[in-house]
């Protein structure tokens, strides 16, 4: 690996999508006006969370990843992963709703929103002293409970789109936490330890579960980014939608 690591891993993720979304097929540049701010807002949200983490040592970088330009003590390639990320996967949600026009899971969706959310409160409570799996599953049991409400009518959608882009995220995670077929112990106190980690972890703030090397709690992790992006997305869509048919 080298010190462009975590900057290929971002450009990876994000430049087939954004280079397709000119596809006269997908045309999704013309849902920007209602992806970019969604995903401005919710940035704002995970950096705030990620500066904090990161200065209370609950996972951190390695600095021969990363091409050394840092802002708000988090490295540039973290910026772009909270624009890399979301921008592939609304992308591939919203291809899924235009060749799927139809509930993919029928009203199925709501047994898998309801699991999820059952889930969810029951890892926040169990796992309420360790800081990063206790909050990520308490903002996802909001973010599902609200979504159950206000979004039912896309989750169907949402739930096979975050499905299908499980094994791409596993993978792009796994490279930036030193991907191998076996568990290495990361703490904060010795980030050098596995000299191929672009991101280690702190294993007293989470479950400890590690899928290769990267930490199970992850998922819901992606889980919370992904579904806020959409849920933001649809509303911005619906809003925007509104205000044309009010000036017709």
């Amino acid at each position: 690996m080298s010190s462009w690591t975590y900057l290929w891993v971002d450009l990876g993720v994000f430049l087939v999508p954004f280079v397709a979304s000119f596809d006269k097929r997908v045309a999704f540049v013309k849902e920007w006006k209602a992806f970019w701010p969604a995903c401005i807002i919710t940035m704002a949200g995970f950096v705030a969370w990620d500066v904090a983490f990161t200065q209370a040592g609950i996972w951190g970088f390695n600095p021969k990843h990363l091409i050394g330009i840092d802002l708000l003590g988090l490295p540039l390639e973290e910026w772009l992963f909270f624009i890399a990320v979301p921008y592939a996967c609304v992308f591939s949600y919203a291809c899924l709703k235009k060749y799927v026009p139809h509930s993919p899971l029928g009203m199925g969706h709501g047994v898998v929103t309801s699991a999820m959310l059952a889930l969810t409160i029951g890892l926040a409570l169990t796992f309420r002293d360790h800081a990063y799996l206790g909050l990520t599953s308490a903002l996802c049991a909001l973010w599902l409970g609200y979504a159950a409400w206000r979004w039912k009518s896309y989750m169907s959608h949402f739930w096979v789109a975050y499905s299908l882009l499980l094994v791409p995220f596993i993978v792009s995670n796994g490279i930036l936490t030193g991907i191998s077929f076996w568990e290495y112990p990361v703490l904060h106190d010795n980030p050098s330890a596995i000299e191929d980690h672009i991101v280690w972890y702190n294993n007293l703030h989470n479950s400890g579960w590690r899928m290769f090397t990267m930490p199970v709690d992850d998922l819901l992790y992606g889980l919370l980014l992904i579904g806020i992006n959409v849920s933001l997305f649809e509303g911005f869509k619906t809003s925007f939608q509104g205000s044309a048919t009010t000036s017709a």
